[in-house]
């Protein structure tokens, strides 16, 4: 298989398509190589070397339709049509006598009930859909239970798809989930989605709208056309919110280069870089330009200087009007509302790491106010799994909240600006664990594990200053042991995990999730299910001898299973959300089956106690087995220093 498309056989005036057409082609999709290529890889790129995707390589295929009706306007009927005919088949199903055999009776409200909360993972049987679709009347008891319904429709059948439309004319209200649903699922019907659009837009204010932009955004790849109810709607919003209109447009910009047809994503931009007006453009311009001069000067260093001199030839290169200009006086790519000043050179340095990235540092552009959040650029990576796990951390912890459970997290900005570059926000006062670890030559090697608890002593030297950081990270800790459990998050190394000086932990750098972690020698790195060494044991007893005796301990064990078991009552939203996510090229969202990782971590199918007994197993299997984790960080230590 060289690659896959398709065409719209009715323009965006619902006439007929005639004549040639060209169609472009896509990668073929991921994990289904057995089936596309039973005789092995086949095809070629550019460049004449074998390859098995056609990402390198622009192919087309040309189709031409028969010209039977050039001569006349064929239309696809509109809604008003599709409605009439729908009203003209219950009449006539009404007048009909009954049938001899009888049919078996339609699911009752309880059914459709626990349809509407299905695992959107799993497809609904062949066999359910019909009584899905006898019941139908009945579903708009069940508003959620409109993802079923669609599915269950014969799409070849004019008869199904006209009463679907006038079922639809008066839906009551439908939650996000079930919108964001209907956005990803398999019907890409105009107005299914258009009535999706319409409930998220009555639904969400501008700050829930943007908690599930980037899925929005991706939703944008399967409209039909350019014009669409979504993307008018995102324009709508994103020109009267400011903040919600510049991630829509960054989200776009990274995307530019993956979308399916480019001439589409480019006047998106353009529309709404004309709604901004003048004034606004110009901010976005300056923007654009500077991180633009941040891969030119990544690149430089990465292929101009020498090892330990890379420091010195950014600083350099950063006094020179050619760089300096375009990255001095602009309103921060990461927060369009605060403008940066002056570069800070002798603050700016590359940091040791394979991929080179540069930390850039600015002054504030006003007298007496604070210095902005230095930014990391990283020139090299795809930062949109780092967008996508901080998205849901942020998700995680509103959920919580709703719940009653105070568990705060640092979700650090993050900006993916093409599929491989990106920005990351600094989170100040903040220090890796290897950092503090590395003070005392015992702490490094991973014998001392009191390093920690020294540390946020001395950043926190009163006895109630002391108390609220001990009591900020029991907190923030839970939130990021369940999380990452839950969403697989692997590489979990003391670079990785940073705390702050009031005590705060969070984690960084999510290159690998949902259960696919580092091997060596065939043998997983990862051993234990999160994080839960002695050095954070020790905080959480306030440095008690015994801490797996205390009762912070007993206290922090409880807060765990509980924000475990808050999360559970979401899986159909986190389920949705990467769902949409699945074939837009991130390394480890390329299929259902990744997912359902989610689906084995929140125990879906079992009782509340079985889940809740699920977990403190895996909880103990954390500190019990803390030993690997340590000797991890231990050779992580050796390799660093």
């Amino acid at each position: 298989m060289v690659g896959w498309g398709n065409i719209n056989l009715f323009d965006f005036r619902g006439r007929l398509v005639h004549g040639r057409v060209c169609v472009r082609l896509q990668a073929p999709p991921k994990g289904c190589e057995d089936r596309l290529y039973p005789l092995g890889h086949t095809g070629y790129s550019s460049s004449g070397s074998t390859s098995s995707s056609v990402d390198e390589v622009d192919t087309t295929i040309e189709v031409e339709f028969e010209e039977r009706f050039s001569d006349k306007t064929v239309l696809f009927p509109d809604t008003g049509q599709m409605e009439d005919y729908a009203r003209y088949i219950i009449k006539l199903d009404k007048g009909q006598a009954p049938s001899p055999t009888p049919s078996p009776s339609p699911l009752t409200t309880a059914s459709l009930a626990e349809m509407a909360q299905r695992d959107p993972l799993t497809p609904v049987a062949a066999g359910v859909r019909e009584g899905v679709w006898r019941a139908r009347q009945g579903c708009r008891g069940v508003p959620d239970s409109l993802p079923c319904l669609v599915e269950a429709v014969r799409w070849a059948s004019r008869d199904q798809v006209s009463q679907l439309y006038l079922l639809m004319k008066e839906w009551p209200p439908l939650s996000p989930e079930a919108s964001l649903e209907l956005l990803a699922g398999p019907s890409a019907d105009p107005a299914v989605r258009c009535l999706a659009v319409r409930h998220l837009d009555r639904a969400l204010s501008d700050d829930a709208l943007l908690q599930y932009m980037l899925q929005l955004v991706q939703s944008l790849k399967h409209e039909h056309y350019l014009h669409s109810s979504l993307l008018c709607l995102l324009l709508r919003r994103g020109l009267c919110n400011a903040r919600l209109g510049h991630i829509f447009f960054w989200h776009l910009k990274a995307e530019s280069e993956l979308w399916p047809r480019r001439e589409h994503i480019l006047a998106m931009m353009e529309a709404y870089c004309r709604g901004l007006g003048a004034a606004g453009v110009v901010g976005l311009a300056q923007q654009v330009t500077a991180v633009a001069t941040m891969a030119r000067l990544a690149h430089s260093v990465r292929e101009r200087a020498e090892g330990t001199k890379k420091t010195e030839y950014l600083k350099g290169k950063l006094e020179q009007t050619e760089y300096s200009h375009s990255l001095q006086h602009l309103p921060s790519p990461l927060h369009p509302a605060i403008t940066l000043g002056r570069l800070r050179v002798s603050e700016c340095r590359v940091i040791d790491s394979a991929r080179c990235p540069l930390l850039l540092a600015w002054h504030s552009s006003g007298d007496g106010t604070p210095h902005p959040p230095a930014v990391i650029f990283k020139y090299g990576d795809d930062l949109r799994q780092d967008m996508l796990c901080l998205q849901i951390l942020t998700l995680m912890a509103r959920l919580w909240a709703q719940g009653g459970l105070e568990l705060p997290l640092i979700p650090y900005r993050c900006q993916a600006t093409t599929r491989d570059q990106g920005l990351i926000e600094v989170v100040e006062g903040a220090a890796t664990v290897y950092s503090i670890q590395r003070v005392s030559t015992l702490g490094a090697i991973q014998v001392d594990s009191s390093q920690l608890y020294k540390w946020i002593r001395e950043k926190n030297r009163t006895a109630s200053k002391l108390d609220q950081a001990i009591d900020n990270f029991s907190k923030s800790c839970a939130a990021y042991c369940v999380a990452t459990f839950v969403l697989g998050i692997g590489d979990r190394h003391p670079s990785n995990i940073m705390v702050s000086r009031d005590g705060m932990i969070f984690h960084i750098d999510f290159g690998h999730i949902l259960g696919n972690f580092k091997k060596k020698f065939g043998i997983p790195r990862e051993r234990v299910p999160f994080v839960l060494t002695s050095d954070f044991l020790l905080v959480i007893a306030k440095g008690a001898e015994n801490p797996k005796d205390s009762q912070e301990f007993q206290r922090f064990q409880q807060l765990c299973g509980k924000a475990y078991l808050a999360l559970r009552h979401h899986y159909r939203l986190l389920a949705v959300l990467f769902c949409q996510l699945v074939n837009t090229g991130m390394p480890e969202v390329q299929s259902v089956a990744d997912v359902s990782y989610l689906r084995k971590t929140l125990a879906v199918g079992v009782s509340e106690e079985e889940a809740l007994q699920y977990f403190q197993n895996r909880f103990h299997e954390a500190y019990g087995g803390a030993w690997t984790t340590k000797l991890d960080w231990f050779f992580h230590c050796v390799k660093h220093r």
